[in-house]
Parts: C-alpha cells; structure tokens; sequence
C-alpha cells in the first residue's frame, strides 16, 4: 500500500488539497531550476569579457554543469529513494544555492578563475541533478496513480517557463547592472 493510499485510509477521506500545492511549489522550483541551469548562458559574454575568456574556454563552464548535471541524476535519485524526496529536495535547493552565490563571488582579476568556474558549475550540476528524481519520487509517494500525468506535468511545465522567463530576467538584470554602472 502507498504512503498516499494508507493516508487516506487514516484519514478516510480524499480531500487533501495540500498535494497540489506542493505540486505548485515543485513546479516553482523546477523553474529556478532552469533559471539556474541558463542564466550564465545569457550572461556569457559579460563574463568571458570580465575574466578574459575564450569561447572554448566559455565553453568549457557551460559544460561542466551539464556534466555534474548528467552524472548525478540516477545518484540523486538513489539518494531520493533511501532519504526521501523532501529531504534530498530540500538539500539539492541548498547545494545550489550555494554553488550559485559562489559563481557569484568569484572576483574578477583572480588567477584560476577557469578552474573556479568549472568547479563551481559542475558542483552546481550535482545540485539541480536530483530535482527531476526527487520530483519523481514525491508523486510517486503523495499522487494518486489517476492524477499523476497532471502532476507531472506541472512540474515539467516549470521547465517551459524557466525558459520563458530566463531571458527577459537576466536581460533586464544585465540592464539594471549597466544603468547602475553608468550612475
């Protein structure tokens, strides 16, 4: 029996409303997510111009996240099956926050700043690879089996409008740093 059908069970009712706004909430998440995974795509050129990077170079960061990202997937949901899906969500948001600040933090000028990317990216990688695991285990556990495909597609939606949204954002927080710049 399932978490979500012993539930019920307990409760004797089916009128936990609480599901979907988790259901909401991972949504949300999968578009930070996506925000994360492209916004240095977008901000590329800045950055090669601020560290004095090639495009191979540039290259090279882009990768790095995909590669953590790929290699950490099927981990990430071993881990979500042993630990349990808010806990491992609830970490991998912590990782990556992490990891996204201290993309952040890296000071122009440093020596090794192409290590530093590359290291930072492919530990951000690691982060975002147990959204979609995690995610997968959550509706597994709290949907029933008739309301899963909406479920799902909800939360994969959020990886529509993280592309969406990617761009006007980061364009309008680039405008924002060059108008503050020019100040």
């Amino acid at each position: 029996m399932s978490n979500y059908a012993r539930r019920m069970a307990m409760t004797g009712s089916n009128t936990s409303n609480v599901r979907w706004l988790l259901i909401f909430w991972l949504f949300i998440l999968s578009v930070v997510a996506f925000l994360d995974r492209v916004n240095i795509s977008i901000a590329g050129s800045s950055l090669a111009a601020a560290y004095h990077l090639s495009n191979v170079q540039l290259g090279w960061v882009f990768s790095a996240f995909l590669a953590g990202y790929a290699l950490f997937q099927t981990p990430g949901g071993r881990l979500a099956d042993r630990l349990g899906p808010r806990r491992v969500l609830a970490g991998g948001v912590i990782w990556w926050g992490v990891f996204t600040a201290l993309t952040a933090a890296v000071p122009s000028g440093i020596r090794g700043a192409l290590i530093l990317f590359v290291s930072i990216r492919f530990l951000l990688g690691i982060g975002e690879a147990v959204v979609y695991p995690a995610s997968n285990q959550f509706v597994a556990r709290w949907i029933p089996t008739q309301e899963r495909g909406i479920a799902n597609g909800w939360i994969f939606a959020g990886v529509g409008a993280g592309a969406g949204l990617s761009p006007p954002l980061i364009t309008y927080a680039r405008k924002q740093d060059v108008t503050h710049v020019k100040e």
